[in-house]
């Protein structure tokens, strides 16, 4: 099985469940921060999922590994129950797994995840999302937008990097948002076409006088 970690409102995986392990013996991840495997209908601890925690080793090398800080809040807080459906806005606080039925918009200032079980007909505006289910409508994200294999999405995507793995179903557009190049100046001369033609004065024929003719 792969795990995603959460902490401090960042995703992180998938890893295998022996890496989670070594992350959390090398002190990167936290006995008490949660992850969530597909399948899951919700976050868990990885204490819960690890009972037993490994003999420190050699660190691995993680290049996103977060500082080690205070636990973020449990992601099960405030979720909806799958039996709810809910017609209108659905604006998050944080990083959510979205379980109930949703039909309009969805808001969010992290990431929104989609589980396999779920499908919303909704609008979805946030920093990222993952999705594992089926989304009806457009999505528009400043971050990443990632297809799982198990996922159906019929609208067009809006992100600066989209992700789409073998197997998922993308019936619309992808709109990849890239930095513009801006002109440089140039310091050469204007063409001469564009150049103003000097004019010379006509030379005077003042005091000339014309030889006279002889016969």
């Amino acid at each position: 099985m792969a795990l995603f970690v959460t902490k401090n409102g960042q995703t992180f995986g998938p890893h295998a469940p022996e890496e989670v392990a070594m992350f959390v013996a090398t002190g990167d991840f936290l006995p008490e921060d949660f992850c969530w495997q597909e399948g899951w209908a919700e976050w868990r601890p990885i204490s819960s999922v690890l009972p037993e925690r490994p003999a420190p080793a050699e660190p691995l090398a993680l290049a996103s590994a977060p500082p080690l800080t205070s636990p973020p809040p449990p992601q099960t807080s405030g979720q909806i129950p799958a039996d709810i459906t809910i017609i209108g806005t659905l604006k998050l606080p944080d990083e959510r797994t979205v379980t109930c039925r949703v039909e309009g918009e969805i808001h969010s200032p992290a990431t929104v995840i989609i589980p396999r079980e779920n499908h919303v007909k909704a609008r979805i505006q946030a920093e990222s999302v993952l999705i594992f289910g089926t989304v009806e409508g457009d999505i528009h994200v400043t971050g990443r937008a990632v297809l799982k294999s198990s996922s159906t999405l019929h609208g067009d995507i809006h992100a600066a990097r989209v992700l789409v793995e073998e197997g998922a179903t993308f019936n619309g557009k992808s709109h990849v948002a890239g930095k513009r190049s801006t002109p440089v100046p140039t310091d050469k001369p204007a063409p001469n076409s564009a150049r103003k033609k000097s004019t010379s004065p006509a030379p005077s024929n003042a005091g000339a006088t014309s030889p006279s003719r002889r016969d």
